[in-house]
């Protein structure tokens, strides 16, 4: 456990375990906390609850990665004032196949299942449809299907629906967890 007792503003860190000075020793000392590590770093100090987030006291605070806490120190506690996370967001694009499906994979996976939006890119002029069928923490499944027009008698129906082969798929999921 590495101790940043600094008055730098910034304090970039990738250690899985730091920790900041005793708040009561640093009243009026003010951090962004940036974690440029692979994994959620949790900050410590000195006490049983020395940092304060949302009116609660607690014993530490999270940080997830490429996430930035804002915190200063009221000679108490060390008090969170503002969590400055920047969702992930994933994008990508895919091309259906025989099935009509478009498969993505989230690499490195999302904590939780994505918020997930599509949309369809297609020269076909036949009504089409989209829609996620698999939703889970590793990937996406996006089913796309056309429906072809026919007249009859004068009337336009639209046939069953059949895989939409060829399509370009746009993906684009959005961390969904809320700090």
């Amino acid at each position: 456990m590495t101790l940043y007792d600094t008055t730098a503003y910034y304090i970039l860190t990738s250690d899985a375990g730091p920790s900041l000075p005793d708040p009561s020793t640093v009243s009026g000392r003010t951090h962004a906390l940036i974690n440029v590590g692979p994994a959620t770093a949790v900050w410590t100090s000195v006490g049983a609850t020395p940092f304060m987030q949302y009116a609660v006291a607690m014993a530490n605070v999270s940080v997830p990665r490429a996430a930035v806490l804002l915190l200063y120190s009221n000679g108490t506690h060390w008090i969170v004032t503002r969590v400055a996370t920047d969702r992930r967001i994933f994008s990508a694009k895919a091309v259906t196949d025989a099935s009509g499906n478009a498969v993505f994979t989230f690499s490195p996976p999302f904590a939780s299942a994505p918020v997930v939006t599509q949309s369809l890119q297609t020269t076909n002029t036949n009504a089409t449809e989209a829609r996620v069928t698999a939703l889970t923490t590793t990937g996406c499944t996006i089913q796309a299907r056309q429906s072809p027009g026919v007249v009859i008698l004068g009337i336009s129906v639209l046939q069953v629906p059949q895989a939409l082969v060829g399509a370009t798929v746009h993906l684009i999921a959005v961390d969904a967890a809320v700090i």
